[in-house]
């Protein structure tokens, strides 16, 4: 991943309502999905697991 798509990434995930990324663009949403609809990529999982998983 090139430093331009990191920087990308950091700035579409400031909103804390979008807890899902797709892996292939780095488009964040709200909620799960089954395909990107900026790419297509069928690869979507949470961003942070932080306050999901309990100890």
């Amino acid at each position: 991943m090139s430093l331009a798509e990191k920087l990308a990434r950091v700035v579409r995930t400031a909103d804390p309502e979008e807890t899902y990324e797709c892996k292939d663009c780095g488009a964040t949403f709200s909620l799960d999905r089954q395909t990107c609809p900026d790419c297509g990529g069928c690869v979507i999982d949470r961003i942070d697991w932080d306050g999901v998983v309990s100890d």
